[in-house]
C-alpha cells in the first residue's frame, strides 16, 4: 500500500482502564472531522487495545469502522464478570466477605464531578484487601499466578474463540503495510519499557531495536501484556519473560511515536495530565521500583518540525474500572468536545471560555446522570431538578454553538432525553424533559 500523501500522522494512546472512553470520543472526532488516519499508533494497556483494533484501518471508511468496532467493545467491556475472569483463589473465596469486597472496589465508584481523583483508587484498594489474605499469594513465585482477575475470556474474544460482545482481532490486518504499531508493555525484572510491534516483534526501549533472544508470541499476547495492571491482572509471559501493564513506566508512550519520525502526533490522554499532589502509587507498582508520571511522560524531544497535540480531560467521568455504561457514554461524548476545541485555531480568549462550557455541559450531564439513576432504581430524587439541569445543558450547548462550534448529532438528546441506565425507567417517569 502506498503511503498517504502529506506527514506521517501518529496517535499516542494513553493507559487509564475505562477512561479510554474518552480517548474513543477524541479519536473519533479527529478520524470524522479532519480526516486524520494515522500511520503510527503507540499505546498503552487500554490505549493499546483501542489502538490495536484501530491498526485495523488503513482508510478513512475502515477506521471508522473499527473505532465503532471499538464502541462496542468497550461496552461489553463493562460485562467484568463475563469478560473478565477471576483468579482460582479468589473464586476459592466466593460467598465471604473479603471476596465481596473486593469484586466491589475493582468496579469503583465514580470520581466527583470535579476531577479530583486524589485518593480514590478503587483497585488500589481492592489489591490491599487482597494483599492481606493468605490465599491471595500462590506458593508460586511466578507473576502469572498473581492478581485478582485475568484476561482469559476477554482474549478468547479476541481470538474468536468465545463470544462476549468483544470483536475477534485480524492480527494479519494489523501487520499490513501502511502502519506502524507499538504496544507499550514493561518488562517485569529489568523494569524496562519493551514495545510489540504489528508484527509480533519485540523492540527495547527505543522503539526500535529488537530485543536479542525475545522468543515466540503473536500480536495478541502482547496486547494483553500491555494491558495486564499489577495486582489486579497477571503478568504475561512474551518468549522467555514476563511483562506487565506498559502504563507503569510509559502510560503515555510518546517517546515511541517521536522514534518513528511523524511530523504530527496528536496525544490522546484519559486523564488530566498533571503532577500528582500525593505519592499515590499502585503497591504492585511500587514493587517494581518505578512508577513514571505522565508529565515525565511527555518531557520527550521531537522530530525537528513535528508538532504535538495533546488532548485531554481537565475533570475524571468515570473510574479506572468504573462499568457504567451511561457514564462511559458521557465520557466519550466528552472526549469528542474536548478534541474538537483542541485542534481549532482559537484566540488565547476564546480556548478557555469554550473549555468552560464543554466542562459545564459535561458536569452537568454527570450531575443528571446521578439524579436519574436515583429517580429509576430508587423512586428517590427531585423531578424538576433534574428538569431544570436538563435546561442548563441546553443552554450550554447553546452558548457553545454561538461560539460556531456544534456538537455531535447525539447532542440533542442531552438536554432533552435520559442519560443510558442499565435499569429500565418507570412508566410514571416522563420520557423527554422539554
Amino acid at each position: 500500500m502506498s503511503r498517504r500523501p502529506g506527514p506521517r500522522t501518529a496517535i499516542v494512546l494513553a493507559g487509564g482502564g475505562f477512561k479510554a472512553a474518552f480517548e474513543l470520543g477524541a479519536f473519533r472526532h479527529l478520524a470524522e472531522h479532519h480526516d486524520v488516519v494515522p500511520d503510527v499508533i503507540t499505546a498503552t494497556s487500554a490505549g493499546a487495545i483501542l489502538g490495536t483494533v484501530a491498526a485495523q484501518a488503513r482508510t478513512p471508511a475502515e477506521l471508522l469502522h473499527r473505532l465503532d468496532e471499538a464502541d462496542g467493545d468497550l461496552m461489553a467491556m463493562t460485562q467484568i464478570d463475563v469478560v473478565f475472569g477471576e483468579q482460582p483463589w479468589l473464586r476459592e473465596l466466593d460467598g465471604t466477605e473479603a471476596a465481596e469486597r473486593i469484586r466491589a472496589l475493582i468496579t469503583g465508584g465514580a470520581p466527583d464531578s470535579s476531577g479530583n481523583d486524589e485518593g480514590h483508587h478503587p483497585f488500589r484498594d481492592a489489591i490491599e484487601v487482597a494483599r492481606r489474605l493468605p490465599r491471595a499469594h500462590s506458593a508460586s513465585s511466578d507473576p502469572r499466578d498473581r492478581g485478582i482477575l485475568n484476561l482469559d475470556p476477554f482474549e478468547a474474544a479476541l481470538r474468536g474463540k468465545t463470544d462476549v460482545g468483544v470483536a475477534s482481532l485480524d492480527p494479519v490486518c494489523v501487520a499490513r503495510d501502511g502502519l506502524d504499531l507499538r504496544l507499550a508493555t514493561t518488562h517485569y525484572k529489568a523494569r524496562a519499557t519493551h514495545y510489540v510491534t504489528g508484527n509480533a516483534e519485540l523492540l527495547d526501549s527505543d522503539a526500535r531495536t529488537p530485543v536479542a533472544d525475545a522468543g515466540h508470541f503473536d500480536l495478541i499476547d502482547g496486547l494483553i501484556a500491555s494491558a495486564s495492571v499489577p495486582g489486579v491482572f497477571p503478568a504475561r509471559r512474551l518468549g522467555s519473560s514476563e511483562y506487565v501493564d506498559g502504563g507503569v513506566l510509559a502510560n503515555i508512550p510518546l517517546a515511541a511515536a517521536a522514534a518513528l519520525d511523524p511530523g504530527r502526533i496528536f496525544t490522546l490522554a484519559a486523564s488530566p495530565v498533571r503532577e500528582p499532589a500525593h505519592r499515590a502509587v499502585a503497591q504492585a507498582a511500587e514493587g517494581l521500583g518505578y512508577l513514571a508520571t505522565q508529565v515525565h511522560n511527555l518531557a520527550v524531544p521531537l522530530p525537528d518540525g513535528c508538532t504535538n497535540t495533546l488532548i485531554q480531560p481537565s475533570m475524571l467521568v468515570v473510574d479506572t474500572f468504573e462499568v457504567h455504561p451511561g457514564r462511559m457514554r458521557i465520557d466519550i461524548d466528552y472526549g469528542w468536545l474536548r478534541a474538537q476545541e483542541t485542534v481549532a485555531d482559537l484566540d488565547e480568549g476564546a480556548g478557555p471560555i469554550l473549555s468552560a462550557a464543554t466542562d459545564t455541559i459535561i458536569g452537568l450531564r454527570q450531575q443528571a446522570w446521578a439524579l436519574e439513576k436515583q429517580l429509576i432504581e430508587h423512586h428517590d430524587g427531585d423531578l424538576s431538578r433534574l428538569a431544570s439541569i436538563k435546561g442548563a445543558i441546553r443552554s450550554a450547548l447553546a452558548a457553545r454553538s454561538a461560539m460556531g462550534f456544534e456538537a455531535p448529532e447525539s447532542a440533542e438528546d442531552w438536554g432533552h432525553r435520559w442519560e443510558r441506565h442499565t435499569v429500565a425507567r418507570g412508566d410514571d417517569l416522563p420520557e423527554t424533559f422539554d
